[in-house]
């Protein structure tokens, strides 16, 4: 469903002291694969090539070297038939607070091509499952951190994407919204997508996630089950794999 083989992504940038320029290998000869109906984790540090690494699979930024496909399309052969194909939800969880969450999944929905009966249907049915349609004809000018992450995710998957991808999708939200966001991800498991969740929340990963893939200075170290993970470092959780490798 997903393939990363080989990507390679780099960066110039100057020195604050020195004001010279230099590289940074952000990503190095990034491999692994996600499959239909399942979630993999994909963790490390702030820094470490994580978002990097989702903003090339949905096409914000080109690899230097390697391949990206999607469904067996490379993304920068078929760019625009690849980016129809994930729902990506960023950091940013802005949205446009004059409009109620209704108004902004139909402009999406526009967007995208949907005919809008069917960017109704579906834009209300995702607020019912994240447990936000009594909101649905409520400006969001007054939302929650947590509202207004539910309405970004219902914009990332109005399409209907076959691959998911998450980033930080919890970060900041009360336990409550975390729950509603993470049963969000069985769903969409269950529906046989592929998804890809960026965190650095061990537990989360290790409660949800088939398989991990740990990044660390822009190297993935380990591609396996959680279970799997911890018997190969001899440890008991994703938090002592990532120490080991913090302080080698």
């Amino acid at each position: 469903m997903i393939q990363l083989s080989d990507v390679n992504k780099a960066f110039r940038v100057k020195d604050r002291k020195t004001r010279a320029w230099k590289r940074i290998e952000a990503v190095k000869s990034l491999s692994f694969q996600v499959r239909a109906g399942e979630i993999y984790g994909l963790l490390g540090p702030n820094g470490a090539g994580k978002s990097t690494t989702l903003r090339m699979i949905v096409g914000l930024m080109k690899p230097d070297s390697g391949s990206i496909r999607i469904c067996d399309l490379d993304t920068q052969e078929k760019p625009e038939p690849c980016r129809s194909l994930v729902g990506y939800l960023s950091t940013d969880i802005s949205v446009y607070t004059r409009f109620t969450p209704r108004e902004l999944l139909r402009i999406f929905g526009e967007f995208q091509g949907l005919d809008p009966r069917v960017a109704e249907r579906r834009g209300m049915g995702l607020l019912e499952k994240l447990q936000l349609k009594d909101f649905a004809d409520i400006r969001m000018e007054g939302f929650s951190s947590g509202q207004k992450q539910k309405v970004s995710i219902a914009r990332a998957l109005l399409h209907d994407p076959v691959a998911v991808i998450f980033d930080e999708p919890t970060t900041g939200l009360d336990v409550f919204t975390a729950k509603t966001v993470l049963d969000l991800l069985r769903i969409l498991k269950s529906e046989g997508r592929a998804v890809i969740v960026s965190t650095h929340l061990m537990p989360m990963v290790e409660e949800i996630c088939d398989r991990v893939g740990i990044i660390f200075g822009g190297e993935l170290h380990g591609d396996a089950p959680p279970a799997e993970m911890l018997e190969r470092w001899k440890v008991h959780s994703l938090e002592e794999v990532f120490f080991k490798l913090a302080v080698p």
